[in-house]
This record gives C-alpha cells, sequence and structure tokens, in this order.
C-alpha cells in the first residue's frame, strides 16, 4: 500500500507546522508545501487555513484526516498480518473431502494442526468428487482427499492408506460358509461367483462404490436375483444387517459403523478388492511449510485409520 498521501495530511495535522511535519516525514520542507498545495488544488477545497506558520483544519480537513487515520490503522493492522503470511505464522487452507470420509477420517487431524499452528485459518469443504474436484481446478481448493484411481494429470498426491473394499454379508447367512481363511489377512476372501442369484443392496448408478460394485458383478459374470438401490451408506448397511441382502462397503466405512446386529466382512478374491486414499493438490505447487504440516498430520492420520 502507498498512503503517502494520507500521512503527509495527517503529519501536518498533528504537527500544525510545516517544519516539524516535514521533519517528521524525513521530507525538505519546500517538498511537503507544495505537495499540500498541490493535494489541495487538485481536491477543489483547502484542508488546512493558514496563519503565518501554523497550519489549522478546516471542517473539510477534518473529514479528511478522520477518514485518513482510519485507512493508516487498516494498513498497519494488514501490514502486521503480512509479516504474519511471511513468516507462516498465518495463512490459510481449503480443504477437499467427502462427507462420510471427512467425519471419521479429519477431526483427530484438525485437533492436532491447531495445537502446532494455531494462527492458520482451515476451511473444509464437503462436497461429491465431482464438485472437489472442480474446485482444486479452479483454485477455489488447496488440498482434496479422494480415492488414488480419481486423480487426474494435473494433480501430485501424498498416499494416506489403502483399503478393502468389502463384501458385507449378514451374520446369518448362508454365503458366510464360502469365505476361506488367509494367512496373514484382516479379513477371510470370498470370490464373487457367489453373489450370483443373491439380494444385492448397492449404492446409486452416480455414486464410486456403485461403479466399482458393477465392474467386480460384469468382469465376474454375476447376475444377482435382486438389487435394492439405496443412497446412504447408513441405510445400506443396517438393511444388510437385519437379512435384507449382501452388499459392497468400503473398508473405513465398515470399521467406523456400527449396527446393533452384526455384520461379516470379507475381501474380494478379485482384483478390484483394494483401492488407495490420497491427499491431493494441484500439480507444480509449492506448498508452504503450513500446507506440507498438514499433508504430514494427513499421512500419519492415514497410517492409524484403520487399525
Amino acid at each position: 500500500m502507498d498512503l503517502r498521501e494520507q500521512k503527509y495530511v495527517c503529519a501536518l495535522a498533528d504537527c500544525g507546522n510545516l517544519t516539524r511535519a516535514a521533519e517528521k516525514l524525513y521530507i525538505s520542507q519546500p517538498a511537503l508545501s507544495i505537495y499540500i498545495a498541490n493535494l489541495e488544488k487538485n481536491m477543489g477545497i483547502p484542508l488546512f487555513e493558514r496563519n503565518g506558520k501554523k497550519f489549522a483544519l478546516t471542517y473539510a480537513g477534518e473529514r479528511y484526516v478522520e477518514r485518513a487515520r482510519k485507512m493508516l490503522k487498516l494498513e498497519r493492522e494488514f501490514n502486521d498480518e503480512l509479516i504474519d503470511l511471511i513468516r507462516e505464522r498465518a495463512g490459510r487452507i481449503r480443504l477437499g473431502v467427502s462427507q462420510r470420509r471427512g467425519a471419521w477420517f479429519l477431526p483427530p487431524v484438525l485437533v492436532k494442526y491447531e495445537e502446532k499452528r494455531p494462527g492458520i485459518e482451515v476451511v473444509l469443504k464437503e462436497g461429491n468428487l465431482t464438485m472437489t474436484q472442480e474446485m482444486l481446478k479452479n483454485n477455489e481448493l488447496d488440498i482434496v482427499i479422494l480415492n488414488e484411481k480419481d486423480v487426474t494429470e494435473n494433480m501430485e498426491t501424498r498416499f494416506l492408506f489403502g483399503e478393502e473394499f468389502l463384501l458385507a454379508v449378514p451374520e446369518m447367512h448362508p454365503l458366510n460358509e464360502k469365505a476361506e481363511y488367509v494367512p496373514g489377512e484382516r479379513y477371510r476372501k470370498m470370490h464373487p461367483k457367489y453373489l450370483a442369484g443373491q439380494t444385492l443392496v448397492l449404492a446409486t448408478s452416480w455414486q464410486s462404490s456403485r461403479q466399482m460394485a458393477d465392474m467386480i458383478l460384469e468382469e465376474n459374470n454375476v447376475t444377482p436375483k435382486r438389487i435394492r438401490t439405496v443412497r446412504s451408506v447408513e441405510t445400506c448397511l443396517q438393511l444388510i444387517a437385519e437379512g435384507l441382502g449382501v452388499g459392497f462397503i468400503r473398508e473405513s466405512f465398515a470399521v467406523n459403523m456400527k449396527y446393533r446386529k452384526r455384520v461379516h466382512y470379507y475381501m474380494l478374491d478379485t482384483k478390484q478388492h483394494r483401492q488407495n486414499v490420497v491427499a491431493a493438490y494441484k500439480k507444480g505447487t509449492k506448498l508452504p511449510g503450513y500446507m506440507e504440516d498438514m499433508l504430514s498430520l494427513l499421512e500419519e492420520r492415514g497410517k492409524e485409520f484403520l487399525l
């Protein structure tokens, strides 16, 4: 900001004398005199009444100084903030994430981040994949958490965690007998072929989990007996728990969602059974230190998320 005009007028108003005002401003007296005279000429109204060497504000001058002091105060505040920004004591991170993943994954991260970087504002934007991808592209977001398969060529990424795309089966369902134990794995394994003739509870066609489910069914030539379509992951799981079908669910959802009736989870004997979740930012972006700190905490959270 260059508020030289406001500084000159306010200094002369404070000092009431050209010599003292010029000394305060570190300029010559003639230079200040000429500057004030030209300013008044351009404004078309005098700001000062001259009485010998004494300068007193006119009414117009009083109104000018009142507003000029506010402008100078804003300048000082902005300069202080600018110093904080330069030294990374202040800043903003706009973080995009899906509503469900954000609810389970982010709160512990934000607690640690605010302790480490109290001057940084974190703005959360919850939305679907299309929305967050577009916002990152348009520089409306700084970091987006998404599935690695949805990363585009304009993004750079940091790995957070890998998760299974699980089959969810009611406790008393005959399919449970088809599961196979796999040494060293957290879940038993089941082949998608056993889903033929079953009632499936699936997400809507525009949800990514439904797209993955359809791919698995198609590649394994599975024709279900019936498909119940629901949008809510919570409703899907509860329908399964009540024995109204079997379905698919991301591991991070399964770990964090509980229901009073037990549901068994199995990894799928197919190459689509696992996916990575990443934090993405715009390619070529030089990230400030406070954003690197956020990415580090997201990576740390990813390591413990599914434990």
